[in-house]
């Protein structure tokens, strides 16, 4: 008797699949570790809660996650963490969080999908919940910013 694959929730194949990017994402976004891994387990939770609801899974998760993390970091009354209170954190990432701190929140986050969670700018935009043209756009600017702060 041949056994078939069960087909997988898709809430849980997006987790399977996405996990360690939308984590390492939420870090480089927020730079709290703790923050991170709290937005992204509460977003899986109300992925899961709504069920069949959700017609994009993926995208829904990786946007509630990022809209989680902004908001537990303005109850607390902050943004990027100053680099001595990220101890969990290697140096060179703590240097480079830094740098996003003076980021514009949309830029942070379109620039640590790109290049932590490896998103192309038209997923950066659903994830976001804008065009990929504006993704282009703060991508340019947070480059030129980031550019201008490292030759410092």
């Amino acid at each position: 008797m041949a056994t078939h694959p069960v087909d997988m929730d898709p809430v849980e194949e997006v987790y399977r699949t996405d996990h360690a990017r939308l984590w390492r994402s939420l870090v480089g976004f927020c730079g709290d570790a703790d923050v991170a891994a709290e937005a992204e387990a509460e977003a899986y939770s109300q992925a899961l809660a709504r069920g069949d609801d959700l017609q994009n899974p993926r995208a829904w998760i990786w946007r509630a996650a990022f809209r989680i993390a902004a908001g537990l970091l303005a109850d607390r009354g902050r943004q990027v963490p100053p680099p001595g209170e990220t101890s969990q954190l290697d140096v060179p990432l703590v240097e480079f969080l830094s740098l996003l701190g003076e980021l514009s929140e949309q830029q942070r986050a379109a620039v640590v999908l790109r290049y932590a969670g490896g998103l192309r700018p038209a997923e950066i935009a659903e994830v976001l919940d804008t065009s990929a043209g504006t993704i282009r756009v703060q991508l340019h600017r947070a480059h030129a910013q980031l550019r201008e702060r490292m030759e410092r």
